[in-house]
């Protein structure tokens, strides 16, 4: 089996410059990231859509152990300065997906998502350099995880609510991506190794890192 790269234009809503572009450095991606993590017979559909987020112009999402998406709005006015940057992010964070779904599964609970994002994240980090700007909160954090703690293990939390906010439920903008990341991180500290190391480590086992280190 192979990976597979699908650059889906037939509309032309890349010119054909940028779809080449593209193909290039999405390819050169998923080729640096599938060796890492050790992934196989997975198609990446790389496709144009309004439906991004709207400080990039880039959007992914990773619904199956063999496919992932990565979605391009090229007339958002962010996207021309920072798509080369955003692309490799986006398929590293995906595939990390992919990878954990070929394992234990994305996860149904708080908890399982909280650890699948942080992963995730922290795979991206590696790509960036940095940590993403959706793991990033100016909330405090200790106060999320204690009103997390009633959901952790609940199979009908409010995954928009938690991760994409919620005005009525008082949970800012990103609020599971920064716990998530949070938590792995500190998972890190007290046990070592990486987001590739641990991408099928049960999420229970990250449950009691965040009273440990802070």
């Amino acid at each position: 089996m192979a990976n597979v790269l699908h650059l889906m234009n037939a509309g032309g809503l890349l010119s054909p410059a940028l779809e080449a572009e593209v193909r290039e450095v999405a390819g050169a991606a998923l080729s640096r990231h599938a060796a890492r993590l050790g992934l196989d017979g997975v198609d990446v559909a790389v496709y144009g859509t309004p439906w991004t987020l709207p400080e990039t112009g880039v959007g992914g999402y990773a619904p199956l152990p063999h496919w992932v998406q990565v979605t391009l709005t090229p007339e958002n006015p962010n996207f021309a300065a920072c798509w080369r940057t955003e692309i490799p992010a986006t398929l590293a964070h995906e595939l990390h997906h992919a990878r954990r779904w070929q394992g234990p599964g994305y996860g149904i609970t708080l908890l399982e998502a909280l650890v699948s994002e942080g992963l995730a994240q922290h795979f991206e980090a590696e790509e960036r350099g940095e940590a993403p700007p959706y793991a990033r909160s100016s909330t405090d954090l200790n106060s999320l995880w204690t009103r997390a703690q009633a959901e952790l293990d609940s199979p009908t939390y409010d995954h928009n609510a938690w991760f994409f906010g919620s005005e009525a439920a008082g949970l800012p903008r990103w609020t599971g991506y920064a716990l998530g990341y949070e938590l792995v991180r500190r998972f890190f500290t007290w046990q070592g190794a990486d987001a590739v190391t641990h991408a099928d480590t049960a999420a229970e086992e990250f449950r009691g890192a965040w009273g440990i280190y802070e």
